[in-house]
């Protein structure tokens, strides 16, 4: 496999690694609305192994290592008669022993871009079913204040907003039963920094679909079953196709258990499935510590 384009293939490993760094994925439950007053602080733990680089389907020789820490602190309240969620989003970590073909790219360490958002129920029902009946919109707004060097490859800030507008529906189905869909559109603005650190980076908007089933063994047990699809996404530098996409599906296996009463613990491990650009993650190993203060 070739590339055309040496500036733009690393450009893309460090956009791509950002990406899959801290993107706004779910664990069972996060829609559960919890009471007004209600203050919870998460932090989750993601390890990631990938192997192979994809470029239109096509994979070269490549891997890469990431772990990866986000802090996260969510208040309950109600703004204007409906639920919200206002909160801070800090993803920080390592993304190390990066190569593709012969090439060797550098680490990268330190924080990425934080992100800040709330979501809003249109429909909170937690008295339906074991899981509750819930409709919820979540704007998220990354602020392009992480680490990032236009001289690096590879760097966890991508210097640029993004915007993810995230639709979540959660329905009862039988019994213990539940059944979870989001949706996400993702817009982006522009990298002004990139390529050679001169050129332009636009991006088309993207879609995150993921679903949940989810079964509670009891009040203090659940297990989950998930699949993701990304899509959409294509890129370009100073107007040049990069022929990139966000394209991508991945499976997904969670179980998580109640501690005490205020403390859960998640864990989930994750396999790429398919990936049209990109890294292709063979395993991840994602953590969540939840606790309710």
């Amino acid at each position: 496999m070739h590339f055309r384009n040496k500036n733009a293939l690393l450009l893309m490993l460090s956009g791509l690694l950002a990406q899959h760094s801290h993107a706004i994925d779910v664990n069972a439950g996060d829609y559960t609305a919890l009471p007004s007053g209600t203050n919870v602080g998460v932090f989750y733990y993601q390890h990631g192994e990938m192997d192979g680089y994809y470029q239109k389907g096509d994979k070269a020789r490549a891997e890469s290592k990431s772990d990866i820490g986000i802090a996260r602190f969510i208040h309950y309240t109600d703004i204007a008669g409906l639920r919200a969620t206002p909160q801070v989003v800090i993803p920080f970590g390592s993304v190390r022993n990066t190569q593709i073909g012969d090439v060797h790219l550098n680490n990268a360490s330190g924080f990425a871009d934080p992100i800040i958002a709330s979501a809003f129920w249109l429909i909170n029902q937690p008295e339906q079913g074991v899981s509750g009946r819930y409709l919820a919109v979540t704007p998220f707004i990354y602020l392009p204040l992480g680490q990032y060097d236009k001289n690096d490859a590879v760097n966890l800030g991508e210097n640029r907003f993004k915007y993810d507008l995230q639709l979540a529906w959660v329905q009862p189905l039988y019994g213990k039963l539940g059944f979870e869909f989001y949706q996400d559109a993702i817009w982006y603005g522009d990298n002004d920094e990139a390529g050679t650190g001169n050129q332009t980076l636009s991006q088309d908007t993207s879609y995150q679909t993921q679903v949940n089933l989810r079964y509670d063994l009891n009040a203090k047990q659940r297990i989950a079953l998930g699949y993701a699809a990304n899509y959409g996404g294509d890129q370009s530098l100073d107007g040049i196709q990069l022929e990139q996409n966000m394209e991508k599906q991945q499976a997904r296996v969670e179980f998580q258990q109640m501690i005490n009463s205020k403390t859960q613990l998640s864990a989930q491990l994750v396999s790429d499935t398919q990936v049209e650009s990109g890294f292709k993650k063979d395993l991840g190993l994602n953590f969540r510590l939840f606790y309710i203060f």
